[in-house]
């Protein structure tokens, strides 16, 4: 299992530039997680850039709907508040869910954000696609 953060999902449903070194990190597994505002953050993401004009509408749509079927399975976040606080020293509130979600799962959390995988306190493994290596501790 991987449990995969807003960043790559985001990629993969708008076919970003890095959607494919993506799929690559993730075609390892058909088991992949997430907490379920995954699709929270997904979903600004995409409002934000359609009314940037990064994204025209009908690829919006087709992200919006491909985000929908994305056959990760999401998990309830609240049980992971206690672990998210532990973290909040040098971990994003946001991210800090990814982590404990991987913790919990041990399986290594997927991650576009560099910061993230270098980040003190985490103890899950990291793979992040774009830093040309494929796993970070």
């Amino acid at each position: 299992m991987l449990v995969v953060d807003a960043s790559c999902l985001y990629e993969i449903v708008t076919e970003g530039r890095l959607a494919e070194a993506v799929r690559t990190a993730i075609v390892r597994t058909d088991e992949l997680a997430a907490p379920e505002l995954i699709d929270v953050e997904v979903m600004g993401l995409i409002r934000r850039d359609t009314r940037g004009g990064v994204l025209h509408d009908s690829r919006s749509e087709i992200a919006v709907a491909e985000l929908h079927d994305w056959a990760g399975v999401r998990f309830a976040h609240r049980a992971f508040s206690d672990r998210v606080w532990e973290l909040r020293a040098n971990v994003r509130t946001w991210d800090a869910y990814y982590v404990a979600l991987a913790e919990a799962l041990e399986a290594p959390l997927v991650t576009l954000d560099r910061r993230l995988a270098r980040a003190t306190g985490p103890a899950c493994r990291f793979i992040v696609p774009d830093a040309g290596v494929d796993e970070m501790t």
